[in-house]
Parts: C-alpha cells; sequence; structure tokens
C-alpha cells in the first residue's frame, strides 16, 4: 500500500461554509474529552440523619476519611475513594491495596487517640461497633457518621447511594449502584425458568454448625439465589443446629463459607467422615460447594458476586 503524505502546500484551504460545518463535530469531540476525566466531588447540598438519627452536614467533599468497617472500606474503594482514606480497621484486608493505609484498631475497639491523631474530616462506622463506643466519638465532636447493617440485598444499593452522597461522590454511586442492580436482575431472570428451590445449609466457618437464621442478608442472598433456607424458622440472624436437626432438614445444597480452598476441603471431609450425616441428600449427591467467606460475610459490592455463585451452585442449567 502506498502512503500518500500531504504536506502544507498541499493542504486544501476551507472555505467559509466548510469551517462552519465542522463546529459541531469539534464541540462533539471537545465533550466527549472532557467527560472521560474524572468527575470531581461534589459537596452535600443539605443535612442528613444516620443510622443513630444524628443530624450530619459537610460543606465539602471529604479529604481525610477514615472507614471502621471492612464492608465501608470496599465501597469506598468501588467509589474510586482509595486516595482519601486515611485509616481503616485491621480487618480490613480487600482490595489488597488496603495494606499500606494506618490501621486504628478494630470494628469494636477502635484506638480513639490514633484516630485523633490522624485528624480525618468524616468518620464512616456501622451500628455493629459498640454504641459507647460512637458515643464517645460523637462527644469527642469527631465527624462521624453511621450508617445501619443491612438485613438484605434491597438495602446494600441504597447504602451505596447514601456514601455517596455523604462523600460527594453521588454521580459514582449512582453508576456503580446501577451496574451492580443489572447484575442483580440478570441472576433474576435466569432462574425464572426453574420451579424447584433446593433447600440449602450454609454453614458459618467456626465450630458447630452454625448457619444464617431469616433475619439475615445471607439467608436473603438464598432466597434470591432460588434456593430455600433451612434455618428460615429460627427469627435470628444467627442460628446453631444440632445434628439431629440437621439430618432432620435434608438439604440438598451444603454451602460453605471460608476463607480458603484448604479450609473448604478441611470442613467439606469433616461432613463427609460423620457417619450421621450420610444420609442426606446433599452428601449422597455430593452437593458441596465453597463460598468466599469474606464476599459473603461483607456487606458490599462483593455480595452480587456471591449471588451470581450461589444462584450457579443451585441452579447450574440456569447458566
Amino acid at each position: 500500500m502506498r502512503l500518500i503524505r500531504l504536506t502544507l502546500s498541499q493542504k486544501p484551504a476551507l472555505s467559509a461554509n466548510h469551517s462552519f460545518m465542522m463546529f459541531p463535530l469539534v464541540l462533539f469531540l471537545l465533550i466527549g474529552l472532557l467527560s472521560s476525566y474524572p468527575q470531581p466531588l461534589e459537596g452535600q447540598v443539605k443535612p442528613i440523619r444516620d443510622a443513630l438519627g444524628n443530624e450530619f452536614f459537610l460543606g465539602k467533599p471529604p479529604a481525610r476519611i477514615i472507614s471502621l468497617a471492612p464492608n465501608l472500606t470496599e465501597i469506598l474503594f468501588a467509589l474510586g475513594l482509595q486516595e482519601k482514606i486515611i485509616g481503616v480497621t485491621r480487618f480490613c484486608n480487600y482490595p489488597p491495596e488496603v495494606s499500606r493505609i494506618t490501621k486504628v484498631g478494630g470494628v469494636i475497639d477502635p484506638s480513639l487517640e490514633k484516630i485523633t491523631s490522624l485528624k480525618p474530616d468524616l468518620i464512616l462506622a456501622f451500628r455493629g461497633t459498640p454504641l459507647s463506643v460512637l458515643s464517645k466519638m460523637k462527644d469527642s465532636s469527631f465527624p462521624l457518621f453511621v450508617l445501619d447493617e443491612g438485613t438484605s440485598l434491597a438495602e446494600l444499593l441504597p447504602l451505596i447511594q447514601t456514601i455517596g452522597l455523604v462523600t460527594g461522590s453521588e454521580r459514582q454511586a449512582n453508576q456503580l449502584s446501577q451496574q451492580l442492580q443489572s447484575r442483580i436482575t440478570a441472576v433474576q431472570t435466569k432462574i425464572t425458568s426453574t420451579n424447584h428451590r433446593p433447600k440449602v445449609f450454609l454453614l458459618l466457618s467456626g465450630s458447630g454448625y452454625w448457619t444464617c437464621g431469616r433475619q439475615s442478608f445471607l439467608h436473603d442472598l438464598i432466597i434470591k439465589a432460588g434456593g430455600e433456607n433451612i434455618a428460615a424458622f429460627r427469627p435470628s440472624r444467627w442460628a446453631l443446629l444440632g445434628s439431629e436437626e440437621l439430618v432432620k432438614s435434608a438439604p440438598e445444597m451444603i454451602v460453605i463459607l471460608a476463607p480458603d480452598q484448604k479450609a473448604f476441603t478441611a470442613t467439606r471431609e469433616r461432613f463427609l467422615k460423620k457417619a450421621i450425616f450420610k444420609s442426606l441428600p446433599a452428601i449422597i449427591h455430593g452437593r458441596l460447594a465453597w463460598l468466599d467467606e469474606d464476599s459473603a460475610s461483607r456487606f458490599g459490592p462483593r455480595l452480587v458476586k456471591t449471588l451470581e455463585d450461589l444462584a450457579r451452585f443451585l441452579h447450574p442449567e440456569c447458566f
């Protein structure tokens, strides 16, 4: 192929009409270029109340944020606010970049001295932190905003949007919410063709047979993934089942929350070796599955991935 080089002397002259016609195209390209840059954060327009009923208002977007819960940290990262996070708990381990951020203690025992030294202009906490600790922060005039613990997947998107409002990143929060809702809807659409809801036993980490009651968002995930929670009759968030109770419920699927494949394998082997469980449909048909413990137990964006995985376990024929 012969290349043709156009020199300045060869460049055709543009007529006035041609230049006028080119203006809309140039304007369109300029708008597109500007929109590709990160959008500036916007401050709150009016005060809002947090989960404790306290009025909260920041006139400008926060620049120094402390997160006192792993799920809140994950949401902040998902909103692109990682450069503004100056403190997290020792349990915040995702995404990996969080390891470089200063630790201020735990979820229930944050160090007020450490928090003071960091001079935050926003502290995000949730109601899992003891009220006595939250009250001390409030009394110390910390810029504290407390969020509710979620009990259903339907509460996840409003949580993200509230954090977006408080941090001045409403546009990013709306975009993230739309993306997550699209994935949730896709799962619901795929499983509409199935009539059978397998009975599920979701095993939590630790000793004994701990599972989720009907007040847990994990119970809601099982339902939305097209399953039936065998512990739905328990009104609490968490429930401890006995061996006989588990046998009587006859789960068709056992889902094990574990931090890694090794831990999952060890728990699965424990099930397989118990004679009392040999009659369980899940054991007979080899239907034991692993869910990542962190992703499944944190009320954040990765919960949608947990929903997708769970639905795929329960209804592989729909995927």
